[in-house]
């Protein structure tokens, strides 16, 4: 477990407190204690720090900062090594993010929502002359200080134009919402790309949407490639027409019909940040009808290497006090979930126990009713052979005697009700009520008294309620569906080439078509299959034995359950003579599951 931080120095920087924690650091709040500043320590994740390409990753934001200055960008002051832990000293940015900002307000009007979009665009013209793509705009990335400066942040998967790409070729970096076409598709990243990508921010904040959203990644990535976005006046009527031109330029599907540069894009949002005297953070007000904040879509994780990148509302901003103490009081919480568990575990037990357990029915049962009807001589219309007949199960009944005569009328004395064995008898049909404990009472079947005649008078029948029942609730059973050998076609996400790949690297697939057994189904499309890569086989130098392998192994897909399902025989190998093994970004492949119960 690792140490507390706070008070911790790390060479003149002492930690005050934590700011926020993501897949790949923490950031904590620190003092500079030679200029008395309060700056933000980025730590690199100490499970990650013998991964190498995570280091370098690490390094290679620390460098790409310290080029950058420019007021819209925060800035990179020192990177430290502090025995086996890597920090990264950063410019600390008071405030909220975009994406706070939004769900507070609701959207922002025209001229606000153009005057962030012109800062956000001086700090990206700053860093593409530089040489820099960002590839992860959103609104979690750039923050709002009190003064009313927009801040361009988190460069962890930034990559500098011409270097070497960190991540293998046709690999989805960044977050899939605000991807432009051309990266789904995995070309490489441009000024072009980053300039969608404001084009997207542009339209959240004019709309609190995102122009495209769906439940899976594979349909959001079909709707982003194929789709037009839904108009902006049909989500906001106040968006004049030609804003709305301007923004849809800069979602274009085509690269080279957007605007040519971010300088470009700024000239043409011009008319209306001019309406804007002064950017003050502190005149938002929240939006009057609440449904308009509870409509605005999440924001998904930063794609990378199947881990999630720190976002940067979490990293430099302000988070909130519960959240701060759940996270230092973490082994509290958990206590106390495992005690109420168990506190309600115990609690359906003695329920079921008092469900099973019968119920004596100590209610009075009366030896004459004194307000039934007495005919005097008359004979019964049913003769028990027994002297005389008590009720213990019925009420309203008179007590005959062996002359066919009533007993007079006696006070009612309540006679206790020994216990039998309770006798289930067939139901007739009764309304059904799921409430529990619920006591229902049902008529008995209508008789036909017989007919009178001048010798057999019949005696007055009086009518007698039936014993109540307990009608118990219905309980709801969860179905399972076997899984035998069922056939999934898997898409593959990323390319994959031998010269690139390494042994045992994680790969993954999506579901093309919905699988289904027992007329349910069972995988949905657009799930996740998971894999790895086994065996690779270099090229070697001998002329006649130039050939290179690559084979990999699908193990297992998610249901629509959440479970995965083991795949078998679905281990896929190609070789190649002269050039490397390449698998493309989107090819298909067909495995087949193994034997399995799921249970919805």
């Amino acid at each position: 477990m690792q140490p507390p931080m706070r008070g911790r120095l790390i060479h003149h920087y002492r930690v005050e407190s934590l700011l926020g924690e993501g897949g790949m650091g923490t950031v904590y709040q620190a003092t500079d204690t030679h200029l008395e500043r309060p700056v933000a320590m980025k730590m690199l994740h100490t499970h990650l720090v013998n991964q190498a390409s995570f280091t370098e990753r690490f390094r290679n934001e620390a460098m790409i900062l310290a080029r950058l200055n420019h007021p819209n960008i925060a800035v990179v002051y020192n990177f430290l090594q502090d025995g086996s832990d890597y920090f990264m000293a950063m410019e600390y940015v008071a405030g909220d993010s975009l994406e706070s900002l939004v769900r507070k307000t609701g959207p922002l009007s025209v001229p606000v929502a153009a005057e962030v979009v012109r800062q956000a665009l001086e700090g990206l013209a700053h860093a593409h002359r530089k040489g820099v793509l960002h590839r992860d705009i959103k609104p979690a990335n750039l923050m709002l200080t009190p003064e009313g400066q927009v801040k361009l942040m988190d460069f962890g998967i930034a990559r500098v134009i011409g270097n070497q790409r960190m991540t293998q070729a046709n690999r989805l970096v960044g977050t899939l919402e605000y991807m432009a076409p051309e990266l789904v598709q995995g070309e490489a990243p441009s000024t072009s790309s980053d300039i969608y990508a404001i084009g997207i921010l542009l339209y959240e904040l004019l709309s609190g949407k995102l122009p495209f959203a769906s439940r899976t990644d594979f349909a959001l990535m079909q709707a982003i490639i194929q789709e037009k976005p839904i108009a902006l006046r049909k989500l906001n009527s106040d968006i004049p027409k030609e804003l709305e031109a301007i923004v849809h330029k800069a979602l274009d599907k085509k690269p080279e019909k957007r605007f040519a540069d971010a300088k470009e894009f700024q000239k043409a949002l011009q008319p209306y940040y001019s309406q804007l005297a002064v950017l003050d953070p502190a005149s938002l007000t929240p939006a009057a009808p609440a449904a308009d904040i509870m409509n605005i879509q999440p924001v998904r994780q930063t794609v990378l290497l199947e881990t999630k990148v720190i976002s940067a509302d979490t990293q430099l901003g302000r988070i909130n006090p519960i959240k701060r103490w759940a996270t230092e009081n973490w082994q509290t919480l958990l206590a106390g979930g495992l005690m109420l568990l168990a506190l309600l575990f115990i609690g359906l037990i003695l329920i079921d126990d008092k469900k099973e357990t019968p119920v004596e029915n100590k209610e009075p049962v009366y030896m004459a009713n004194q307000n039934a009807p007495k005919t005097e001589r008359s004979e019964p219309a049913v003769k028990e052979p027994e002297p005389a007949t008590t009720l213990t199960e019925e009420k309203n009944t008179p007590v005959s005697t062996p002359q066919g005569r009533e007993s007079s009328p006696e006070p009612i004395v309540p006679v206790e009700k020994k216990s039998e064995p309770v006798v289930r008898q067939p139901k007739t049909e009764k309304p059904y009520s799921s409430t529990p404990g619920i006591v229902k009472k049902t008529d008995p079947a209508p008789t036909t008294p017989p007919a009178e005649t001048p010798n057999n008078p019949v005696a007055p029948i009086t009518k007698s309620e039936p014993a109540p029942e307990v009608v118990t609730p219905r309980t709801v059973a969860h179905k399972s569906v076997a899984i035998r050998r069922l056939r999934v076609n898997l898409s593959l996400v990323d390319g994959l080439s031998s010269d690139a790949a390494r042994e045992g690297q994680s790969i993954r697939f999506r579901v093309t078509e919905p699988v289904m057994s027992d007329g349910e189904v069972v995988i949905q499309s657009g799930a996740t299959a998971y894999g790895e890569v086994s065996r690779i086989k270099q090229a070697d130098g001998d002329v006649f034995r130039k050939r290179s392998l690559l084979e990999f192994r699908i193990n297992s897909v998610e249901a629509v359950n959440g479970k995965r399902i083991p795949l078998r025989s679905a281990t896929i190998s190609e070789e190649a003579k002269g050039q490397p093994v390449q698998f493309r970004s989107g090819q298909t492949f067909e495995v087949r599951t193994g034997d399995d119960v799921i249970t919805f």
